[in-house]
């Protein structure tokens, strides 16, 4: 696996965009890009249940998603995220389609930590999801047409 992506000066924002609520847009580039199917980790805070993070599932029988952060499972994306499970309950709702994930990141009903997908950060999940697939030497498939 090539390190430049995760070495690379800007890797620091990259995390920050993409662990701050550009998720969605990242998981999105990534799936267009792969295929992968895609999950949204819902964490239970005290009576409230929120929308916290959306990834790419990994193909396989591991349990691993895809994310800024690499190939890697629920704990250790959950740390990124600051969720520490044994106080918040975390669960992942996975497949999801781009629909779904669109329909509860946009909207009245949209959780305050999404941003909408305008065209830079769409642009932006773009350059990001490219530069981390080549990194990890996943192979791409040919784009189809715009998102739902």
């Amino acid at each position: 696996m090539s390190g430049d992506f995760f070495e690379d000066d800007d890797y620091d924002g990259a995390r920050d965009r993409y662990l701050g609520g550009g998720c969605h847009a990242l998981a999105l580039a990534v799936h267009e890009r792969t295929g992968w199917d895609l999950a949204v980790v819902w964490v239970a805070r005290g009576r409230r249940t929120e929308l916290a993070h959306a990834l790419a599932i990994a193909p396989g029988e591991d349990e691993l998603y895809l994310d800024v952060g690499g190939v890697r499972g629920l704990p250790e994306i959950l740390d990124d995220l600051g969720i520490d499970p044994e106080d918040e309950e975390a669960t992942v709702e996975e497949p999801v389609d781009a629909s779904r994930i669109l329909a509860l990141t946009r909207g009245s009903h949209a959780h305050r930590r999404f941003a909408p997908i305008g065209p830079d950060l769409e642009a932006d999940a773009a350059s990001i999801a490219e530069r981390l697939l080549t990194a990890l030497q996943i192979e791409c498939r040919a784009l189809e047409g715009p998102r739902p």
